[in-house]
């Protein structure tokens, strides 16, 4: 099972949970009760669907995840992110979350 382990930036906290090969970052993260997301968007977000770009996230190693997917093409993201409900783990990663805000 792959480790993730997340430094939140907003906080300094620093969390670490295990997560099935290929699964869904964001929900791994949410059953673990890991926020990925800085201030109000904890609260204001669009819940997985990839619409808001709030759950951005930055990943190392990269190689450990899906490729990018088009919604984040779409938003644009850095060439080490990704949005957490578009990423699927497929080895230990760390990663920095809250880092984007409503």
């Amino acid at each position: 099972m792959p480790k993730v382990t997340v430094n939140n930036e907003e906080t300094g906290e620093v969390q670490t949970f295990k997560v099935g090969y290929g699964a869904n970052l964001r929900k791994g993260a949410l059953f673990n009760n890991v926020t990925l997301y800085k201030g109000m968007a904890a609260q204001l977000n669009c819940h997985g669907m990839g619409s808001c770009g709030t759950c951005l996230i930055e990943v190392e190693p990269l190689d450990n995840v899906n490729g990018q997917s088009l919604i984040e093409k779409l938003h644009k993201v850095g060439p080490n992110q990704k949005l957490g409900c578009r990423a699927k783990v497929y080895g230990d990663i760390t990663i920095k979350a809250a880092i984007k805000d409503l």
